[in-house]
C-alpha cells in the first residue's frame, strides 16, 4: 500500500530524536521544522468509507514519499484519521453529526449541560468502531507508519459543540449541576485518550500528528474556544479539566490556540503538565507575548503568518523552544 525507501527510515528516526532533544530541555543548534504530508483525514463512520479513506490517504503519502526524507524538515509518516471531523466526542455523547460540502456539522443537544448523562466509553458503538478501525488500518500499513486518534478536543470546545452558547452561559457562574456537565465531558475526553493507549502501544499518536509531533508519553488538547471566556472564569473552571486531561500521559502535553488566548498565559505557565502550544492564524501572530511570558520549559509550535514570518520568529526566540510549522530548505 505505501512503499517507504530505505534511506528514509534513519532520516525519520533523525528528526524523532531532535523532538526528543528538544523537549528534554537541550540547546538546539538550529529550529526545528515540521510539515504534514497532506493527505485525506475526514471520513464517515461505515466500513466502506474506512476502506475508501485508507486507501486515499495511502495513495496521497505515497505520492509524496520523498518529502519523508526531508533532512531539514520532518514530515512524519502517519495518517491522520478523523472520522466525523472534530465532532467525534459529539456523536459519542448522542449529537447528530453530518457531512456539508466536505465537511461535519453537528447539532446541539436537547438538553442543557446540567442534565448531561454520563457515557460508557468501552461500550459504545461509535468508540467500539473506531478503535477496531484503527486496528485494521494498522494491519494494511508498513510498520514504519502510523495513524493518529479520532480529535477528541477538548471540554470546553465539545461543550460549545453540544450546547453553544448556554453553555458559556453556565459557565460565567455555574451551579454544581453544570460543573457535573463539564466533569463528565472530561471524564469522556480522558477515557478516551486512556482507551487508546490501553489497547495500543505503539504507531498511534495523539490527532494532528503530522504537524504537531511530540514525543511518546504526550498528548494534546484543543484550546480553539478558551478565547470566548475570561482569565478568571478559565483558571477557576476549565483549566483543571485541561490540565486532567493531559496528566493522562506521563510527559503531559501541548495545547492547540489560533485566536486571541494571550490573557490565558499566566495560567498556562502555572500549569505543570502544560509542556507546550502550538499557534497558527491570530494566535501565531502573538508569539512574542508567548515565547517572553510561558516557562523556558514549554515548547511553542508555529505556523508562520505575513505578521509573523520565519525572519521575525527567529529574531525573538534564536532558534530555542520553537518548532516552525513550516518547509524550510537550510
Amino acid at each position: 500500500m505505501i512503499t517507504i525507501p530505505a534511506e528514509t527510515a534513519p532520516i525519520q528516526r533523525a528528526h524523532e530524536a531532535a523532538f526528543i532533544r528538544l523537549f528534554t530541555g537541550h540547546k538546539m543548534p538550529r529550529p526545528l521544522c515540521i510539515c504534514r504530508i497532506d493527505h485525506p483525514e475526514y471520513l464517515d463512520c461505515n466500513p466502506t468509507e474506512l476502506d475508501s479513506w485508507l486507501k486515499a490517504a495511502a495513495v496521497a503519502v505515497q505520492e509524496r514519499i520523498d518529502l519523508a526524507a526531508h533532512r531539514r524538515s520532518f514530515h512524519p509518516l502517519l495518517l491522520e484519521f478523523w472520522p466525523l471531523g472534530v465532532h467525534f466526542v459529539d456523536a459519542v455523547f448522542g449529537a447528530r453529526v453530518y457531512k456539508v460540502d466536505g465537511n461535519f456539522w453537528s447539532d446541539q443537544l436537547p438538553c442543557g449541560l446540567s442534565d448531561l448523562a454520563p457515557v460508557d466509553v468501552e461500550s459504545s458503538p461509535l468508540v467500539r468502531w473506531a478503535m477496531d478501525s484503527m486496528e485494521k488500518a494498522l494491519a494494511a500499513l508498513p510498520e514504519a507508519v502510523s495513524i493518529t486518534t479520532p480529535v477528541f478536543s477538548s471540554p470546553l470546545n465539545i461543550a460549545l459543540n453540544l450546547f453553544n452558547d448556554r453553555c458559556l452561559t453556565g459557565i460565567i457562574s455555574p451551579g454544581r449541576a453544570e460543573r457535573r456537565g463539564l466533569e463528565i465531558i472530561t471524564n469522556v475526553i480522558a477515557s478516551l485518550h486512556r482507551h487508546v493507549r490501553r489497547r495500543f502501544t505503539k504507531r498511534v499518536r495523539f490527532y494532528a500528528s503530522s504537524s504537531r509531533w511530540a514525543p511518546d508519553g504526550f498528548g494534546h488538547i484543543c484550546g480553539c474556544s478558551t478565547q470566548l471566556v475570561g482569565p478568571q472564569q478559565y483558571a477557576r473552571e476549565i483549566a483543571p479539566l485541561d490540565e486532567s486531561i493531559l496528566n493522562v500521559y506521563p510527559e503531559g502535553g501541548t495545547i492547540h490556540l489560533c485566536g486571541r488566548h494571550t490573557q490565558h498565559i499566566p495560567c498556562w505557565r502555572q500549569m505543570q503538565y502544560l509542556r507546550g502550544v502550538q499557534l497558527n492564524n491570530d494566535a501565531a501572530d502573538d508569539f512574542e507575548i508567548y515565547f517572553k511570558n510561558l516557562r523556558d520549559d514549554q515548547v511553542i509550535y508555529i505556523t508562520p503568518t505575513a505578521n509573523m514570518p520565519v525572519d521575525r520568529i527567529l529574531a525573538i526566540s534564536g532558534g530555542q523552544r520553537v518548532v516552525l510549522q513550516a518547509r524550510l530548505e537550510s
